[in-house]
């Protein structure tokens, strides 16, 4: 568990500077109606958030320190062990998540959201930047703050690590940002 440390404690390092240039969801509800019930894994406190809660009626936050949750219904876990029973969501959300980990721990990251939830949607970025330190890892500082890592995985490589056949993937894209998507 040692990736998760490193990624919530850069998080927790960079956090309210972090939010501030996050005010911009990813429209990612819009590719379907999935349900009232949501889980946003990995859900920080920026603007994806309020954007789930607005797309629908009940939604829970999970991330790994309390700090990282935007308040209201939220719990602190991790997305490997989510203490949630079986279909317990319409849909799960892991909106720019899964790049954090390395390829094992996505893998069963992404089974546990499709245990917990009838729908899955996953993006995670397009294009790798920083310093490559390993095979798909890269390491980008954020200022003297925080070391930031993750893994370049393209749409085809999540679709590898499902557990089911993924309904459609794709590419989405804000502002400069190229992201792909994978809806299970």
């Amino acid at each position: 568990m040692e990736w998760a440390k490193r990624v919530r404690d850069a998080y927790l390092a960079i956090g309210d500077e972090y939010e501030r240039t996050r005010r911009r969801p990813l429209p990612v509800a819009d590719l379907g109606r999935f349900g009232e019930r949501a889980l946003d894994i990995g859900s920080g406190r920026g603007a994806q958030p309020l954007y789930l809660e607005h797309e629908h009626k009940y939604v829970v936050h999970c991330d790994l320190h309390r700090r990282l949750t935007p308040g209201g219904d939220s719990v602190e876990c991790e997305a490997t062990m989510l203490p949630f029973r079986d279909g317990a969501f319409d849909v799960a959300y892991l909106i720019a998540v899964i790049h954090h980990m390395p390829p094992e721990v996505a893998s069963i990251a992404l089974r546990n959201a499709r245990r917990v939830a009838k729908r899955v949607v996953i993006t995670t970025w397009a294009v790798a930047k920083g310093r490559q330190v390993g095979p798909k890892l890269w390491v980008v500082p954020w200022g003297k703050k925080a070391l930031r890592y993750y893994f370049h995985y393209t749409h085809y490589d999540l679709a590898k690590m499902l557990p089911t056949m993924p309904l459609a993937m794709g590419i989405l894209k804000r502002g400069n940002q190229i992201n792909y998507f994978v809806l299970l």
